[in-house]
């Protein structure tokens, strides 16, 4: 095959995983990961960047492979995923299909001649990407902010992070670059210790991304207010500043412009 395509394989069964890397070594593929927790996967995926990843849809931790994909999704990445599992849940199934891009859903027990030609496919659609230049990697370190989310840990990439409200005392809103929202009873707090110093608040209840800030100007609305109003990328919202926070505010925005 030439180059030899990397492979992560995150399947927390280890007589499945050690199937699968022998599968893999007999396709000559380099197997550079096997992880059976979907979180701490995510943890370690910019030190790994595989060309491709098999994923179990059910995985040890409170994190499931269809989730942990989604994460990938929403923070950029466009690697190729095979699913693998075992399910016969329908939904499960599309949903690997439609939302994931998937390009195989392998059901266990998984078969040598299938595997062989769900890696093929794989490597095809790498090669045609590579040939094209469409694809870049992420050049930058990704940060992963987890939330609680109804029931479950939640990782989100705080790049794709627009901002973040407070909406009563137990429940925030997280509102996204692709436009999505989402309830979290992680309090603002806890998010900010987990962020990156982009992650700004420039007012009593909120959360700002500094990565997607436009502009920021003085309320006109009302003459009287000594509030700011920002301005972000991907939505008409705009957030307000607090007029003791604008120096610091237009330091950072300043230094972000400099180093960009």
């Amino acid at each position: 095959m030439g180059h030899r395509f990397t492979v992560a394989i995150v399947e927390d069964n280890y007589w499945v995983g050690k199937l699968l890397e022998s599968y893999c070594q007999q396709c000559g593929l380099h197997v550079i990961s096997i992880a059976t927790d979907g979180e701490q996967f995510l943890q370690m995926y910019d030190q790994l960047l595989p060309d491709i990843m098999l994923v179990d849809i059910g995985l040890a931790g409170s994190l499931d492979g269809i989730t942990m994909v989604e994460s990938l999704r929403k923070a950029g990445y466009q690697q190729k995923v095979i699913m693998v599992s075992g399910t016969t849940n329908i939904d499960h199934i599309l949903t690997s299909f439609h939302d994931l891009g998937s390009l195989y859903f392998l059901s266990k027990p998984v078969m040598l001649p299938k595997f062989q030609a769900a890696v093929r496919k794989a490597i095809a659609e790498v090669q045609l990407e590579r040939s094209l230049q469409l694809q870049e990697a992420p050049s930058v370190k990704t940060t992963w902010i987890t939330v609680k989310n109804q029931k479950s840990q939640l990782p989100i990439s705080e790049e794709s992070i627009l901002f973040i409200e407070k909406e009563d005392k137990r429940l925030t809103k997280i509102h996204l670059m692709n436009g999505a929202q989402m309830e979290s009873s992680t309090n603002l707090t806890d998010i900010l210790s987990q962020s990156s110093p982009l992650i700004f608040s420039p007012f009593k209840g909120f959360l700002i991304n500094m990565r997607h800030v436009v502009s920021y100007a003085k309320e006109s609305s009302f003459p009287t207010s000594r509030r700011f109003l920002i301005h972000l990328n991907h939505t008409p919202v705009k957030i307000p500043l607090s007029r003791s926070l604008q120096k610091e505010f237009g330091r950072l925005l300043l230094q972000m412009n400099v180093n960009a």
